[in-house]
């Protein structure tokens, strides 16, 4: 073969990849995001006791979402806000490295760092002896993470932001004054914003053996996505058995809420690059590959299914001061086994998914100093579904030791004011990827010093 035809056969080679690494780099960010960022959705209070006990304490609010049944032994309406502010922080320690093994160009900032707010609000109020009924705003599943265009990680991955809102409604009904039941439906919104940077050059040499037609990182093309779903809709089911008059058992299920985003991307960069992914298809018809649009809007969807999740709670009162909580909670994140993108109809990729189910742990309790303060504090640990086949800057997670502490002040007969803290400790998590040729098959060789902050404030009026 001469030079000409191998020039030829490269840029062909190099226009296939292209096309292969838009279908590719628009699934891959929603599988990093599907792992390891579900939200408790907890009030204050909740967060000072590390999440421990649930919505067994007397007259929770977040029972409206958390366990229905609960709500079935409030004494009189309540309304709750919160607010809620959580700041991971991840700073990668390692290489990162092109497909010829050259080190990655940029800095390497920490993508996170910053408090990221969301609310949380629950309304309920008994209308009978047995019957009581709630409503509630949550966000159970949540990220947001940047790191600069040009960092050193971003064949990996640059922007990520995923928010999922969660509008409930739901009934609890005491059956006696030992057991109370609950059922609750959901609507949930998600939307989700993901970009990533490709290197055409990279691939290209991965597939010919050379740098044929230049150098890798020398022709970034950078890929934003941003695909939302209006509506999804779940169940969510409880049950609460008080053995004692000083014990409390709480048992909750909230089912997978199956949805497709749906959106649109585009493509930025150099007009060659652009260009190459355009003509893709032309020069290979039996490829089967995606007619791809280098410019302006393009309709693009994915699956993104939440898993399902279940709790064992327990709540013993030792006395009008002190009162103590465990929690055992179960997530399905096993049940991603696949996702699948599409555009204009076609079926852009279906990839296998790699994430375990999780259980997290957690104690604490309440000591009440006076009839206006109450002290909180708990510790529990929290199992990522992530390893390190997957894991990337996007979700660098492992699995967290969780400690808190807060307090309550009861500032009239009505109106309390909660405020709880809580650290996580994650500590080093360990990545070691070779990316996809189609999205350059650069190398990341390293590990993450994780850790999180979470700062929350509850404001609850009872009726």
């Amino acid at each position: 073969m001469n030079r000409h035809n191998l020039q030829r056969f490269a840029r062909f080679g190099t226009q296939a990849s292209l096309a292969l690494a838009v279908a590719t780099a628009l699934l891959h960010p929603l599988r990093a995001e599907a792992g390891a960022f579900q939200l408790p959705t907890d009030n204050a209070a909740g967060w000072a006791r590390a999440n421990a006990g649930g919505s067994l304490f007397t007259d929770d609010p977040t029972a409206v979402f958390n366990n229905p049944a609960a709500m079935a032994f409030f004494t009189g309406p309540v309304f709750q806000a919160t607010g809620t502010g959580i700041r991971p922080s991840s700073q990668f320690e390692g290489s990162f490295r092109d497909e010829q093994g050259n080190p990655t160009t940029g800095g390497n900032p920490n993508g996170f760092g910053k408090f990221v707010p969301f609310p949380n609000m629950a309304f309920a109020a008994p209308v009978s002896d047995r019957l009581t009924l709630g409503g509630s705003l949550t966000v159970p599943f949540g990220l947001a993470s940047n790191y600069n265009p040009d960092w050193q990680g971003r064949y990996f991955g640059t922007k990520t932001s995923l928010q999922s809102i969660a509008l409930s409604f739901s009934a609890g009904f005491k059956v006696n004054d030992q057991l109370s039941l609950g059922a609750g439906i959901l609507g949930q919104r998600t939307k989700a914003q993901l970009n990533t940077t490709l290197d055409p050059y990279g691939s290209a040499a991965a597939l010919f053996g050379a740098p044929i037609l230049g150098a890798p990182q020398s022709g970034d093309v950078q890929l934003n996505v941003t695909v939302k779903k209006s509506f999804a809709f779940g169940y969510f089911l409880g049950a609460e058995f008080k053995p004692t008059q000083q014990d409390s058992l709480g048992l909750s299920y909230h089912s997978r809420v199956n949805q497709t985003l749906g959106g649109h991307y585009e493509l930025y960069g150099s007009d060659a690059g652009k260009g190459l992914i355009a003509l893709a298809p032309t020069v290979f018809p039996n490829a089967n590959l995606p007619v791809l649009n280098p410019n302006g809007e393009t309709p693009a969807s994915a699956n993104l299914n939440t898993p399902a999740f279940a709790s064992i709670d327990w709540l013993h009162v030792f006395s009008d001061r002190l009162s103590v909580a465990g929690t055992m909670k179960w997530t399905q994140w096993s049940s991603f086994q696949s996702l699948v993108l599409t555009s204009n109809g076609q079926t852009l990729v279906n990839l296998p998914q790699k994430y375990s189910n999780s259980m997290m742990y957690a104690v604490g309790g309440d000591y009440k100093l006076n009839d206006q303060w109450t002290l909180r504090a708990g510790v529990g640990y929290d199992e990522t579904p992530t390893n390190i086949i997957s894991r990337d800057p996007r979700i660098p997670d492992g699995s967290r030791r969780l400690v808190g502490f807060g307090f309550g002040y009861q500032a009239t007969d009505h109106m309390t004011v909660d405020l709880g803290y809580q650290h996580q400790f994650v500590g080093d998590t360990s990545v070691n990827q070779t990316n996809q040729v189609a999205l350059g098959a650069g190398t990341m060789n390293g590990k993450f010093n994780d850790h999180g902050d979470v700062v929350s404030l509850s404001g609850t009026y009872r009726f």
